[in-house]
């Protein structure tokens, strides 16, 4: 009888760097949690020295060049460039990098929702997709396909994206424009997302005003979305929306009818809350998608 195998799945953010051992199963058996340093992947490698796997993923902020194995100009990490496959040859096992949102939609296919037309959003700080479609995991030319948070929704706007172009979706619905956009909306002081859907609850008029165009911003860029992969089934995950799923259920699906013009897809909650990118990370070691072996991954050290 084989014996179980343990893969270990790395999730460069950047603010945290998370890691995890997981089982075939998909099972948690260690996590680890550290600040994002400089070079993030070495730190994760020297922390988890005495854990042991047989093979190892990573999903990380990018842009990233797979050719390379490097993060090449991150905008809000401590380091803009660091290597993602390097720091882990010195383990001798098989590993596998992609995208943090790539790396998530595949561990939803992988161990949760095993559809052919799969799409995952994540609201958080800014705003990323991974799609999966007909089966197949898509990448682009260097693994950066999917950046659909800088997808114009309002092309008369003047609301700068942290990336310098304008009426993004990111702009509108990403963590780190809303006290912005809140003041914008309301000539009020700027507060942070928590705030905002806190005394959206309390039922702060000038917060439910917000909220209500929010919600808007949030159906067209989704709606962007669903129109470039048209899939069956769509996950959201990352801060704001697992903080604000009550608010997101109860009204995106009717919002996004108005802007579809494709059959809407059923729209469920991300599996994996915080472990999201990692559980999503060992799923590229536990089962390495083809179009990733396309850029020569799994890589063993030599």
């Amino acid at each position: 009888m084989a014996s179980m195998r343990f893969f270990l799945g790395i999730d460069v953010g950047a603010t945290w760097t998370r890691a995890l051992l997981i089982n075939e199963a998909g099972h948690v058996i260690s996590r680890l949690k550290i600040r994002t340093g400089a070079n993030p992947v070495e730190d994760v490698a020297q922390a988890v020295a005495s854990w042991r796997f047989d093979a190892v993923g990573v999903g990380s902020i990018g842009p990233l060049d797979l050719k390379t194995g490097w993060v090449v100009n991150a905008p809000n990490s401590p380091s803009r460039q660091f290597p993602l496959v390097e720091p882990l040859k010195r383990f001798g096992k098989p590993i596998a990098v992609a995208n943090d949102c790539v790396a998530a939609v595949w561990g939803e296919y992988v161990f949760r929702h095993p559809v052919e037309n799969l799409v995952y959003i994540t609201l958080s700080t800014g705003v990323g997709v991974g799609a999966v479609v007909n089966g197949v995991l898509l990448l682009g030319k260097d693994g950066n396909a999917h950046e659909l948070g800088h997808a114009v929704i309002d092309f008369r706007s003047g609301r700068r994206c942290g990336c310098g172009g304008r009426g993004h979706f990111e702009a509108f619905v990403g963590g780190a424009n809303m006290p912005k956009f809140y003041q914008e909306v309301t000539g009020e002081l700027p507060i942070e997302p928590a705030e905002i859907f806190r005394r959206y609850r309390q039922g702060h008029e000038k917060a439910r005003e917000f909220v209500e165009l929010w919600l808007d911003a949030v159906a067209a860029g989704v709606a962007t979305v669903v129109a470039a992969y048209d899939p069956e089934l769509l996950l959201m995950g990352g801060s704001i929306a697992l903080n604000n799923w009550d608010v997101i259920a109860g009204k995106l699906p009717e919002r996004l009818k108005e802007y579809l013009g494709v059959r809407e897809p059923a729209i469920v909650q991300a599996s994996f809350g915080d472990d999201e990118v990692a559980i999503g990370a060992a799923a590229l070691a536990y089962r390495t998608p083809e179009t990733l072996r396309k850029f020569g991954y799994p890589r063993v050290s030599e």
